[in-house]
């Protein structure tokens, strides 16, 4: 694995505080779906497309602090950025639609929380 391919920060903003982020996991749903009609082949031939959407799945360290209500996450902000500065990925808009605890014995503390982002906006070039 390159530099280019390391990520420096994962931050996730709300009401204008930080929390760092143990990891997370983008997901782009497209849209598109295959439509079954009946057809003397028996497969699938047409297809529709309908809205996209992005989830995300993160682990938030909790903070010393003091705990947030993650549940109620509104218009959150997280930004993922490569270790020279030079590529940022941004997810805004974020909501929570589900959270849950996590606890590790030589680890800190986490909160595991899914979340859905309005939008995604690519800053800079990754190194190569």
């Amino acid at each position: 694995m390159s530099e280019a391919d390391v990520v420096g920060t994962i931050v996730l903003t709300v009401d204008g505080r930080e929390f760092d982020c143990a990891s997370v996991s983008p997901k782009l749903v497209t849209g598109k779906k295959p439509v079954a009609t009946m057809n003397r082949q028996g497969r699938t031939r047409k297809k529709t497309k309908t809205t996209s959407s992005i989830t995300l799945s993160v682990e938030v360290i909790i903070p010393e602090s003091g705990d947030i209500d993650w549940a109620n996450i509104e218009d959150g902000r997280i930004t993922i950025e490569s270790l020279d500065g030079g590529h940022r990925t941004t997810y805004t808009g974020c909501e929570a639609t589900d959270v849950s605890e996590s606890y590790k014995l030589d680890g800190e503390a986490m909160r595991s929380i899914e979340m859905f982002a309005l939008d995604k906006i690519g800053e800079g070039q990754a190194a190569t």
